[in-house]
């Protein structure tokens, strides 16, 4: 469904006007796919899946800036529960220079908090152009070093996001890529176990963005790949769990990758509960700290250590060393 926002007058002199489009919307697959067609594969089929209705309860916006019937700028929200991911950034280049997109996430981010969001995170360049534009918006760093932007509606809604309550754990779902990325996005923990996600690709903290997008179709099509998250009671996605083929282990291995915010770091066990991986295949898990939250679930599991790896990871610059724990066929957790 489209809704109109306004128009503005664009440096050229030029009419523009801005508008949302709520997905499902197939009708306007014609111009946003061709507009966005440069993308990765990946990228292209939620665009079309999204615009389909196809991807669980995730919601897809895409705002969109016309010129004489015709997109000449645009940019996506995803997200659930409060929690989204603005991506998908393009203008036409005839329509560049000529502040299309300023004007666009003027109304965007706008439309965005009156529709009850309250946290945006997004991946640019550091200090880049763009990332001048986002931090006009509100977007800062969330490193001070890296492009990886998070914009707040107040000063506390991360911290309200992330609130103690109580959990649920459920299968991984489509609706749960905005929330996890603000989840993945956690500065590291002093006590925390590393990798945080070698399945996402997280040796420390990062973006899901694409890796999140990269699992969902895995989970579609590898009946060996299985995804669940621990959800509170108020939305916010707190946790993940995932088991899927290892690829840096040789023989038919499957890896265990999970990771729970610090508060909510109790509920571990009831999320590795919730998976259902084959019992007919060895399960291995990678760890830096042998006494941290995520071994203790392991082994509470059934797995055990069987390997370390010497000054395999760095953290604070200095390098540790990397546990690796297994579970042998047969054994059910």
């Amino acid at each position: 469904m489209y809704t109109h926002l306004g128009s503005v007058q664009l440096k050229t002199g030029e009419q523009m006007e801005l508008g949302v489009v709520r997905c499902p919307d197939p009708s306007w697959g014609t111009q946003l796919i061709p507009l966005l067609g440069h993308k990765s594969q990946t990228a292209r089929r939620q665009i079309e899946g999204a615009l389909a209705g196809l991807l669980d309860a995730l919601e897809t916006r895409f705002y969109v800036g016309t010129i004489g019937g015709f997109a000449a700028t645009t940019c996506m929200i995803v997200g659930a529960r409060g929690a989204g991911i603005l991506s998908h950034v393009y203008t036409k280049p005839e329509h560049r220079q000529k502040g299309a997109y300023s004007a666009l996430m003027a109304v965007q981010m706008e439309d965005t908090r009156q529709s009850g969001y309250r946290i945006l995170t997004l991946g640019t360049p550091f200090e880049k152009p763009p990332y001048w534009i986002y931090h006009r918006f509100g977007f800062r760093s969330v490193d001070g070093v890296t492009g990886r932007m998070r914009w707040l509606a107040t000063p506390d809604a991360e911290d309200d996001y992330l609130r103690p309550a109580p959990t649920q754990p459920r299968p991984m779902r489509w609706d749960d890529w905005g929330p996890l990325n603000v989840l993945a996005l956690q500065p590291v923990q002093s006590d925390e176990e590393l990798p945080r996600s070698p399945v996402f690709g997280l040796k420390e903290h990062g973006s899901l963005e694409r890796p999140f997008e990269i699992l969902q179709w895995e989970l579609a099509r590898r009946a060996a790949t299985t995804a669940a998250v621990l959800e509170a009671e108020h939305g916010a996605t707190v946790g993940w769990a995932i088991v899927a083929p290892d690829p840096r282990s040789f023989g038919d291995n499957l890896l265990l990758d999970f990771y729970v915010h610090p508060t909510f770091r109790a509920d571990a066990p009831a999320l590795l509960a919730a998976l259902d991986p084959p019992t007919n295949r060895r399960i291995v898990a990678y760890s830096t700290a042998p006494e941290g939250y995520r071994t203790a679930a392991l082994r509470d599991a059934g797995f055990a250590s069987v390997a370390e790896l010497p000054q395999w990871l760095k953290r604070g610059g200095q390098p540790v060393s990397m546990r690796i724990l297994a579970r042998e066929p047969g054994r059910a957790g």
